[in-house]
């Protein structure tokens, strides 16, 4: 959808809704359907203009030099600039698919957001009108809506929005990551299994529990371009307690600026680690 459509037609309801109920389950995000107001940055210039790319990567510099010491490498920077827009990308995707079974279609140049957004939220602004859900949606017959087979091919769709979004900053941000292609869509997937599983368990525990098992079907390792599975396990704690945990399949960087402040799925900790980790003990 272009904007032009939108001031045609007006925001969808069932996708305003949608939005709605992501923001009521995720204070972290607010997703409004409608006009960009001024001062808003279009991501796609992100990808599209390197100047634009280049403001982004020295703000989140800025950012990080503010509250810590060390002097960050440049791969690290954008590591972290990348993912404070791709975390919460993925949570529009595929926070609506967890909750209520939509997956809305969004390009890169339909999202605007503040340039210089707290880190701890983000509003996002969607210039887009439509959304894929399953025939038994009660607003499936509603404009907009486009109609699917199955929860297979709903897991489908969400995978592909969330690759064709991703995509154009990807390929702008490879050169500054140092990493190859198979690396940065392992990110993506992280991106896509944090979000939905930090989704699921700010709802109670149930609701952690299906998160788990629905990334399980989603990402059952080797689905085009994310080769691993979603990788969940059960750790043995201390006093008799169990962890359901993952490792990220790639690093965030932040031990490069503090090296024993690692993250409970660090891949640069072992289970062990990630154990003392999750249970406040180091």
């Amino acid at each position: 959808m272009t904007l032009v459509d939108l001031r045609e037609s007006g925001p969808c309801p069932a996708l305003t809704e949608t939005f709605r109920g992501l923001g009521a389950a995720c204070p972290l995000i607010t997703v409004e359907a409608g006009h960009p107001r001024a001062g808003l940055l279009q991501v796609a210039r992100v990808a599209e203009d390197p100047e634009v790319l280049e403001g982004v990567l020295t703000a989140e510099r800025q950012r990080i030099t503010a509250s810590v010491a060390a002097e960050p490498r440049a791969d690290a920077i954008a590591m972290w600039a990348l993912h404070g827009y791709a975390w919460y990308a993925c949570l529009m995707f595929a926070g609506p698919w967890f909750l209520s079974r939509r997956v809305p279609s969004v390009d890169l140049d339909d999202v605007w957001l503040d340039p210089s957004p707290e880190r701890s939220s983000k509003c996002l602004t969607v210039t887009s009108n439509s959304f894929a859900c399953l025939p038994d949606d009660p607003d499936a017959g509603a404009p907009g809506a486009r109609v699917v087979a199955d929860e297979d091919a709903l897991r489908a769709v969400l995978l592909r929005a969330v690759s064709e979004h991703l995509e154009p900053l990807l390929t702008a941000f490879r050169p500054h990551l140092r990493r190859g292609e198979r690396v940065v869509w392992g990110m993506v997937a992280d991106e896509v299994v944090s979000a939905v599983w930090y989704l699921g368990r700010s709802l109670g525990a149930d609701e952690g529990e299906r998160a788990v098992r629905e990334l399980g079907e989603l990402f059952p390792g080797d689905t085009g371009r994310f080769k691993r599975d979603a990788g969940f396990r059960t750790l043995r704690g201390t006093e008799g307690r169990t962890h359901c945990n993952r490792t990220q399949s790639v690093c965030c960087l932040w031990y490069t600026l503090e090296p024993d402040a690692l993250c409970g799925t660090c891949p640069r900790a072992d289970d062990e680690r990630q154990v003392a980790i999750l249970e406040g003990r180091v």
